[in-house]
């Protein structure tokens, strides 16, 4: 009988700090060589990269039978294991044979499948496992990978070695995958055996926009790829993520089905990040991240059948989608809001996530600078402008507004300011839009000497953090800051001579109110930066912020139409093409 790998079971690394990801183990020792047992030890795949999740595969393929073969030594014991409504149920096991099948997962609609191995003898040692089935795939999978990096060596280096390792290693991805790596620095040089299917193409630093229209474009135009993947330069990639992403497409009942890979914590390997997005186009935060904060070493998140949510967008460390899905080319906005926009119009709701398919990423606290904000408030009033009919005038003043008081009230005065310069580029419409120099401009507000992360001073690291207010206090607070202009007009004997401290990526309007400084600094690493009064700063930035609030509402219905009549010039191809050549 023919059989068609769906994922693979792993034992970690030795050393890997989080291996209850991949394999619990009782009596066990993990080495090069795998997970040696002792006898009467006992290892079970019931983890974030082991089991098999039958629940979703149901509803997104038409598979019914299922196989899991072991690679093992020894005399052992191997069950498979049924999870339904916590219930945990053997439905096959053999002490002579490492490999069992099931015939009708629907018929028994467990929520997922796991395999539990037991030593019944000393030295048995397990190394690997395949998830297959016999029936064909629906389609022939060919999936272009788009790399885009800029002076990321340490990490895409890393990445594309372990993609040519499993696309000659593999069967299953062996001819079935083609990597473009879209060097937007101009100096990436990997060193690459003869027929690995690696592309480098330099290219002007456009960004990730303009690093993923270049791939994508590429993609297009060679007509290989049936399904596309675009990815960060800076992640580290678990590769059997592309195992699973072209076996899930390759059964996939949908053929509009896209992919997105969950991003796991570099510093706390074992957290889940994030693992797709909402978007909420009136709020002033407008992002949802969905499936923050997960502990994936949880035995229950898991064996658990999670309904798929309702994803509107997913960033662009990994998401994966046919080709047809995306006729256009990505916004040329650089840095942020690319891939809001891209799956805003294109994949978003096509897209689902799947246990396995994940990659890890630095903490994005330690991103959010003033650049950052300026990107952020230009590129999503673009956003919301093209994407949302029902987007008024009041909805982006409202942002604006209430975002940059929250900067300025909270002694953020840079942030507020990068905040007031992409409006006023967003403002200045389409035309202007279409000359921007993106290197040149990114180089203008790229130099951020204030508000940005560096190694703490003992002096400050004993600060620690000072103890958050009750929520109703901290609103009283909230309440109270333009009232008292930010806390230049209360008496001096209520103010306070410390140093307040608050979390790195929030706004101290409460705190700003009492303390003339502030110590912005990450939770879990000794960095951060301290933000001053100044008022007359304060009431500049103020004064600003009204004025282009009143220009939002005089101007946004006549933009809206130009920028939205625009649209299909400024994803062109022959646009793009026109920045690729500076």
């Amino acid at each position: 009988m023919t059989s068609h790998l769906l994922a693979r079971i792993q034992i970690p690394a030795p050393g890997f700090s989080e291996p209850t990801l991949y394999v619990r183990h009782q009596h066990g020792v993990i080495a090069a060589a795998g997970l040696t047992l002792s006898k009467g030890g006992c290892a079970t795949f019931d983890t974030a990269f082991g089991a098999f999740a039958s629940g979703r595969w149901s509803r997104l393929t038409n598979i019914s039978d299922i196989g899991v073969s072991m690679d093992v030594s020894g005399h052992c014991l191997v069950e498979l294991i049924a999870y339904a409504n916590s219930t945990e149920t053997v439905i096959s096991s053999s002490d002579e044979t490492t490999t069992l099948q099931f015939t009708d997962i629907r018929a028994l609609a467990a929520e997922s499948f796991y395999v539990a191995v037991t030593a019944l003898e000393d030295g048995v040692v397990v190394r690997s496992g395949t998830w297959t089935t016999s029936q064909a795939p629906e389609r022939d999978v060919r999936l272009g990978v788009s790399i885009t990096t800029f002076n990321r060596q340490e990490y895409v280096l890393k990445t594309i070695e372990r993609l040519v390792e499993l696309e000659s290693s593999e069967p299953s991805v062996n001819g079935h995958l083609h990597v473009l790596v879209v060097d937007n620095a101009r100096n990436l040089d990997p060193q690459l055996p003869a027929g690995a299917p690696v592309h480098v193409v330099p290219n002007p630093n456009l960004g990730g926009a303009g690093g993923f229209a270049r791939g994508l474009i590429a993609f297009r135009e060679e007509g290989w790829s049936t399904h596309v993947v675009f990815m960060d330069d800076d992640i580290s990639i678990e590769p059997e993520s592309i195992v699973r992403t072209i076996s899930l497409f390759s059964y996939a009942k949908d053929p509009d089905l896209c992919i997105h890979g969950a991003m796991m914590s570099e510093e706390l390997p074992w957290m889940q990040f994030e693992a797709g997005s909402a978007y909420e186009f009136r709020s002033v935060y407008p992002l949802r991240a969905l499936g923050r904060g997960v502990d994936l070493r949880s035995r229950y998140e898991a064996v658990h059948d999670h309904l798929e949510p309702e994803i509107d967008y997913s960033a662009w460390w990994f998401t994966a989608f046919p080709m047809h899905v995306a006729p256009q080319n990505p916004l040329p906005v650089f840095v942020r809001g690319d891939d809001v926009a891209f799956g805003l119009m294109h994949t978003g709701r096509h897209t689902v996530t799947l246990n396995g398919i994940a990659v890890w990423h630095a903490d994005f606290a330690l991103k959010n600078n003033p650049m950052s904000l300026y990107y952020e408030v230009r590129n999503f009033a673009l956003i919301d402008t093209l994407v949302f009919d029902n987007h008024k005038w009041h909805h982006l003043a409202w942002r604006f507004l209430g975002f940059g008081f929250r900067n300025a009230y909270s002694h953020r005065y840079l942030s507020a300011e990068y905040m007031i310069h992409g409006m006023k580029d967003f403002l200045a419409g389409p035309a202007e839009w279409m000359k921007i120099d993106h290197s040149a401009k990114h180089e203008e507000v790229r130099h951020v000497t204030e508000e940005k992360a560096v190694p703490l001073t003992p002096e400050l690291l004993s600060l620690g953090f000072t103890a958050p207010r009750p929520k109703i206090i901290r609103l009283g607070g909230f309440l109270l800051s333009p009232l008292t202009g930010a806390g230049r007009w209360i008496p001096k004997f209520l103010r306070s001579n410390d140093v307040g401290v608050a979390q790195i990526d929030v706004r101290a309007v409460g705190l700003a109110i009492r303390h003339d400084k502030i110590l912005y600094r990450h939770p879990r690493f000794d960095e951060g930066f301290i933000c001053e009064r100044d008022y007359k700063r304060f009431m500049a930035i103020q004064r600003d912020v009204f004025r282009y609030s009143l220009r939002i509402a005089r101007t946004y219905k006549r933009l809206k139409r130009e920028y939205r009549d625009s649209y299909i010039t400024m994803v062109s191809d022959a646009s793009w093409n026109a920045r690729f050549k500076g």
